[in-house]
């Protein structure tokens, strides 16, 4: 068996994670229903650097239109019709390792290879979970994490800052449809289904994925009736596990927060992936007197929305 110096090891492990880079980013996308869709929609981008992402929203009407007369004067004011959301990027890291020991036990190239891989494996899966945990989980704690849907599909400002560095209060615009609603079989039915059409702009631009918890999906199974279990084969299916409203595909997450319900359209939503650090690895480093060393992946991502108005969020649901 070929013995492997220590640097060439260190060369071998860095190389590794470069050459897969690029899997690492598009299983990371995969794994998560919603990201998945906001990819299938190609609404997962690169940016090349920058200090932060800038979107520009169209907001309102331009109110120099009209049906005129033949001697009708038409108005050539310069409307403000466009405003620019701005969103600061949040990076997620986390470490792969490998002690001296395992390092002379795992000697041989393929060795090395098959124990990166593992170590790879495991920290892609954990990213995997980051990621549901940040899409779905309580509101954004702080500003270093990836904004959260229940921070984007809201009626009012986030307690920690106005999403996109716009105010709701002032632009109307930028609040989702929010309703508390109660019981799935007495209110939560009628809420969706309202929800659903008042965002839909007369069903020509529909919510086309909702998340909810794991109680609330099953509530919503449970008043399904027999003809409507039916399988439609792979139509529209995103590999992942659903039942459907409309057509739109429901999905749960252990993850979401109590009583939510949120309807999402993906095709204003986007997932902004910094291309200087997407799964950029650093050199493996050893601590001065250690036995071991690691080298530091890290991601640097944001999620973004440019109508706010077309999500919906219904709370309080029982089922």
């Amino acid at each position: 068996m070929a013995v492997l110096d220590r640097s060439s090891a260190d060369d071998i492990l860095t190389s590794t994670l470069d050459n897969i880079r690029e899997t690492l980013t598009e299983n990371w996308v995969t794994a998560n229903p919603v990201t998945k869709k906001l990819m299938a929609r190609g609404n997962v981008r690169e940016q090349h650097g920058g200090n932060q992402i800038v979107e520009p929203i169209e907001y309102q009407k331009n109110n120099t239109t009209g049906w005129v007369s033949s001697s009708a004067v038409v108005s050539t004011a310069i409307n403000q019709i466009l405003k620019q959301a701005t969103y600061q990027w949040a990076v997620l890291a986390g470490a792969i390792g490998i002690d001296d020991h395992e390092e002379a036990r795992n000697t041989g190239k393929d060795a090395m290879f098959n124990l990166l891989n593992v170590r790879v494996k495991n920290l892609r899966n954990t990213f995997n979970d980051d990621l549901e945990t940040a899409l779905v989980g309580q509101v954004t704690p702080n500003t270093d994490t990836l904004w959260s849907l229940l921070d984007v599909i809201d009626a009012s400002d986030p307690a920690i800052t106005n999403y996109g560095n716009i105010d709701r209060d002032t632009f109307t615009f930028w609040q989702a449809t929010e309703t508390a609603s109660g019981s799935m079989g007495t209110q939560g039915l009628e809420d969706i289904r309202t929800a659903y059409y008042t965002t839909s702009r007369a069903r020509t631009d529909t919510v086309d994925m909702m998340i909810t918890t794991q109680t609330l999906y099953e509530a919503y199974q449970a008043r399904l009736q027999p003809q409507e279990r039916l399988v439609k084969g792979n139509d529209g299916d995103l590999e992942f596990e659903h039942l459907t409203f409309a057509g739109k595909p429901i999905f749960f997450s252990e993850d979401m927060t109590s009583g939510v319900w949120l309807g999402l359209n993906s095709k204003y939503t986007k997932l902004v992936i910094n291309s200087a650090m997407k799964f950029k690895n650093q050199p493996f480093v050893r601590v001065p007197g250690g036995q071991s060393k690691s080298s530091v992946v890290q991601l640097m991502a944001q999620l973004t929305s440019s109508r706010i108005a077309s999500h919906f969020k219904l709370t309080g649901m029982t089922a």
